[in-house]
């Protein structure tokens, strides 16, 4: 009898999870985030249809080509990605209409019957940050936060900071202005592309001479930080680039989920830096 009633929590167990649909997912998350959803937000489904049941999760930094074959090979029909999928910030397919790239991306999305939904906006609006979160992690800094996004380290030099990244994100293309030699306690972070205010705004927190960020233009920021050290100010800036600042937030991500969904498959899908130096 027992054994019957265990097989039987099973078979409703099965059924209850293959009954979820992308948009239950969506909601489940909307209610767990910490902010209301906004009425005007890029986080929305970028193709499929949000009513066919989830075989699979897969969060991703973003929906290249190569991550939605991964999530497909691994039977993850739901792809959740931070950044856009269609060479826009907002997705607007008719921005790239009839261009063969788009159009071979979004038929494969059909034909394979997944999912594409963006969460980006709230994912950085609730609390924790889940970006932050996950990229803090990876540096092993958690100990070291002051609690607004600066952080006190154990005094390293620019070069061993350098290195740190190095071997903690993988990162091959970073870029670096300053003197290698300099030593460096205070470090505020700025992670993928929050623009050159961000980045002034954290410069001037007393808890930031060294500055780490996702992206940055080579007239603002970086000059500011030239003069700054010419001047005889204690400043450097390291740009990550914007993947390997953030990737590791979808990872958390993942975790996350995982909370709410604990027999669902869900699995993050590294998107990789894109580029490659010689």
């Amino acid at each position: 009898m027992k054994q019957h009633l265990y097989f039987l929590l099973i078979l409703l167990s099965f059924q209850t999870h293959s009954q979820v649909t992308v948009n239950n997912v969506i909601s489940k998350i909307k209610d767990e985030v910490s902010t209301d959803w906004a009425t005007q937000t890029v986080d929305n489904v970028k193709a499929g249809d949000p009513e066919i049941k989830v075989t699979g999760i897969a969060t991703t930094f973003m929906a290249t080509m190569d991550v939605l074959k991964k999530a497909n090979a691994r039977g993850l029909n739901f792809v959740i990605t931070h950044e856009p999928t269609f060479y826009s910030h907002t997705d607007n397919l008719e921005t790239h209409a009839n261009d063969p790239v788009q159009e071979a991306k979004l038929k494969f999305i059909k034909d394979n019957n997944m999912v594409v939904w963006r969460f980006h906006d709230h994912i950085h609006r609730t609390v924790p940050d889940q970006i932050y979160e996950g990229v803090l992690a990876r540096f092993g800094w958690e100990k070291y936060h002051n609690g607004d996004r600066t952080y006190t380290i154990p005094e390293m030099t620019l070069l061993e900071v350098v290195e740190h990244i190095k071997q903690k994100f993988g990162a091959k293309t970073l870029r670096i202005v300053g003197d290698p030699g300099a030593k460096f306690t205070k470090v505020g972070m700025v992670l993928g592309a929050a623009g050159t205010g961000a980045h002034f705004s954290m410069l001037a927190n007393p808890n930031c001479e060294l500055l780490i960020v996702g992206e940055s233009n080579e007239w603002e920021t970086v000059p500011y930080v030239l003069d700054a050290e010419e001047l005889g100010y204690n400043k450097a800036l390291i740009v990550m680039g914007h993947a390997d600042s953030e990737e590791s937030g979808m990872d958390y991500c993942a975790d996350w989920l995982k909370g709410f969904y604990p027999d669902m498959k869900i699995e993050f899908i590294e998107a990789k830096n894109p580029y490659w130096t010689k």
